[in-house]
């Protein structure tokens, strides 16, 4: 009996002890909370924001909230009030609920609203989709440019339906995909209707390019071909229907 005694005695002390132990150790959680864990506020987005949006809209689309970090983690130039966004727009893409660096948002960003290379002009243009890569083709992607001219005249008297590479690389600036406009089964579309399925892509070329591009939609009728991640095209010399066929 005194054995077992001893054996109870002993369990009481272990968890005596263990209480202690755990006491002390949310005591010092709490002091290191109160100590080292001092919290700052900053803002994030709800959702995810693309390149050069006009933040000031999503503001008033409450689209930005003010949460508590601790100060340990947030980052450097981290926005914290919604002054700072006001008037601005965005350089880089935002991730919903990402601290938002200062140095992403610009109330003046290089090359406009469309981040226009230096040197560079933006060109819109409407394609159906099989000719805007069908649809697959976004705001940053680098395409082809294709131009086939019918009926043109070539080095001899004839004349052929002639394909050129009109723009080996060019930068597609921003890819609008518009609702339908047009009632389906109608005979025709009212002119300057978006129809089902067509884009409304910019694209950034030079003064050059994009006179030829413009004569090329006037004249003839262009096919956009899009390239690999950090891929180039390559000109090439036109082709006309006998070397296709030959």
């Amino acid at each position: 009996m005194k054995g077992r005694g001893l054996v109870v005695f002993l369990a009481l002390i272990l968890a005596t002890l263990a209480t202690a132990g755990v006491f002390m150790y949310s005591r010092g959680v709490q002091e290191e909370a109160k100590t080292g864990g001092t919290m700052a506020q900053v803002v994030v987005s709800k959702v995810d924001v693309p390149a050069r949006t006009d933040l000031d809209q999503l503001i008033k689309d409450d689209q930005f909230k003010i949460i508590q970090v601790p100060e340990s983690v947030v980052v450097d130039g981290a926005v914290t009030s919604l002054d700072q966004l006001a008037g601005k727009s965005n350089s880089v893409a935002i991730l919903a609920g990402e601290q938002i660096p200062g140095a992403r948002i610009s109330g003046n960003v290089p090359g406009g609203a469309l981040a226009i290379p230096k040197g560079m002009e933006a060109i819109t243009v409407s394609l159906d989709a099989p000719r805007g890569v069908a649809g697959a083709i976004n705001t940053g992607d680098h395409v082809t440019i294709y131009s086939t001219f019918r009926d043109a005249p070539t080095k001899g008297a004839e004349r052929e339906t002639t394909t050129v590479v009109l723009v080996p690389t060019a930068e597609l600036l921003a890819v609008f995909r518009p609702l339908a406009s047009a009632t389906f089964g109608s005979d025709e579309a009212t002119a300057g209707e978006q129809l089902p399925g067509s884009l409304a892509v910019t694209v950034a070329l030079t003064p050059e390019d994009a006179q030829h591009f413009v004569f090329s939609m006037e004249s003839g009728s262009v096919w956009f071909g899009l390239l690999p991640p950090d891929e180039s095209g390559q000109p090439m010399e036109p082709i006309t229907f006998a070397e296709v066929v030959q």
